[in-house]
């Protein structure tokens, strides 16, 4: 059973810690349902294409960050063959000048809609992700209150930050290449927080004791997991928790999820605040690193680089 968090109740400090501890969470959604129903039909739609309509819809320089990735490209560090899901990124745009963006061009990509196939969908989208943006700040405001940090802590890395929305479309396990193929391998998110409203079947399970535990998101719920930006930045108080997608024996259908990673800015420098270990005395858990050195590093382990695929695709 995942652990509730009211946003803006006080003196829950302790619970709050213990839920980070687990790493996954329960909050109310501020995401309004009509939106994100709206949200689902249009990529349920854009998902149902062709297939080389779709991969005209890939954005090339970006590491994935942006646009349509085919099936069979993200490959966990545990996995045996590459994911079978498909997915489309977004994000918010930066002003051409920013030095964020001048800096680390792969990171803050201009959003690519397909309009052209899906009419309205870049607007449905493009206020999804304000929306849980939003949402994500009011609930990491929380969290800074709950480690003793202040209120604002979490908030200035999030600052024009490369917080991205996924739209993931898990096709039929009845049409995977092989039996080495899952959803999703089990993984850790390498983001602060990534927030999960409902999908639109089950297959989400996190690992918990050692054991797998299906995750159920009740109607009005996100799910909320910790990323390892936060695990190291609370000197491994917040656990980034162990999950995976996968279709129950049977198990007839797809399955659609929206999610949205709330990365720091890239220049962050990941080091521990004081007095969230449960020895103030103990040394630090994690060398210090800059938040793109991490993203960089799992995108790398994962497959996930642009420099990696061409390599791929010339040998």
């Amino acid at each position: 059973m995942l652990k509730e968090i009211a946003l803006g109740a006080r003196g829950n400090d302790k619970h709050v810690r213990s839920a980070l501890r687990d790493g996954f969470f329960l909050v109310r959604c501020a995401v309004p349902d009509r939106l994100l129903d709206e949200a689902y039909a249009q990529l349920g739609a854009f998902f149902e294409l062709p297939a080389e309509v779709k991969a005209a819809c890939r954005v090339t320089g970006a590491d994935g960050q942006c646009g349509y990735l085919p099936p069979l490209v993200e490959q966990g560090e545990k996995g045996r063959a590459p994911d079978w899901k498909e997915l489309f990124h977004w994000g918010a745009a930066l002003p051409a000048a920013h030095p964020l963006r001048e800096r680390y061009p792969a990171r803050y990509p201009r959003p690519s809609f397909p309009d052209h196939l899906v009419p309205g969908i870049g607007a449905t989208l493009g206020r999804l992700h304000t929306e849980m943006a939003r949402f994500q700040l009011d609930v990491v405001r929380h969290l800074a209150g709950a480690l003793g940090a202040t209120p604002g802590y979490f908030e200035e890395m999030l600052e024009d930050g490369p917080v991205v929305n996924r739209a993931t479309w898990y096709p039929p396990m009845e049409h995977a290449p092989s039996a080495d193929h899952v959803w999703m391998v089990e993984h850790q998110d390498f983001d602060l927080i990534t927030a999960l409203p409902r999908a639109t079947a089950a297959g989400l399970e996190v690992l918990i004791d050692g054991e797998w535990t299906s995750v159920e998101v009740p109607e009005g719920y996100a799910v909320l997991n910790v990323g390892m930006v936060l695990e190291r930045l609370t000197g491994g108080l917040a656990r980034a928790a162990v999950h995976r997608v996968t279709a129950a024996p049977g198990q007839r259908g797809g399955r659609l999820s929206l999610v949205q990673f709330c990365h720091p800015t890239p220049w962050t420098v990941l080091t521990a605040l004081r007095g969230t270990g449960d020895d103030p005395a103990a040394p630090e858990p994690y060398p210090a690193l800059t938040a793109q050195d991490l993203f960089q590093r799992t995108m790398y382990r994962i497959n996930r680089l642009d420099s990696q695929q061409s390599a791929a695709a010339r040998s």
